[in-house]
């Protein structure tokens, strides 16, 4: 089962066999880390990303059948997390805030640290939907079609947006020398490198 697709195991899934429920818990598996780290992006407490991880996988479950193969999985899956999300931000009368919590990933302390610097500038200076594209392009490696989906906007907005905030983080990262004018490539490469 480890070597089938996430598309073949959510079909699996779908057709509610007797490996229904393992064919799922292997999607669980594979994605419960990256779903976490994404929503802990969006809502910034460690317990709400976790309560919101798990009603993504509930919601997953309950709408298996409705999953369309054509799609990668985890577009399909970051689109229920994306919504949720939303609702739980439209629902929560706090104010967005706090520091991005400890922990983000699974990766070593001393990568984190190398790469929180890029995300922490970005979590300064880009807005919520920006932050969003650009996680879901350089952490996710979602194509541009499936960050639209995910964000419910046209591939047009998605590339714009990814743009701005290219050229926001751009314009505030440090200049390794005074001859270098376009900073852009940097970004470009720091958001390639796992940012």
């Amino acid at each position: 089962m480890s070597g089938a697709t996430s598309e073949q195991l959510a079909v699996r899934a779908a057709s509610g066999d007797v490996m229904a429920r393992r064919c799922f818990g292997e999607l669980v598996e594979r994605y419960h880390a990256r779903l976490f780290n994404f929503l802990l992006r969006r809502v910034r407490s460690r317990h709400d990303a976790e309560d919101l991880t798990q009603e993504t996988f509930v919601r997953a479950w309950n709408r298996i059948r409705s999953y369309n193969p054509t799609w990668r999985f985890s577009t399909w899956l970051f689109t229920i997390g994306s919504r949720l999300a939303i609702t739980h931000h439209r629902r929560s009368r706090d104010p967005v805030g706090g520091n991005v919590v400890e922990g983000l990933s699974e990766r070593a302390p001393s990568e984190r640290r190398a790469r929180g610097g890029i995300w922490a500038l970005a979590a300064a200076c880009l807005t919520p939907e920006q932050h969003e594209a650009i996680w879901l392009r350089y952490v996710e490696e979602l194509a541009i079609a499936e960050i639209a989906m995910v964000m419910n906007k046209s591939q047009v907005a998605v590339r714009v947006c990814l743009f701005r905030a290219r050229q926001a983080l751009a314009e505030r990262l440090p200049a390794p020398d005074q001859q270098d004018v376009d900073a852009a490539p940097r970004v470009a490469a720091a958001l390639a490198g796992g940012m």
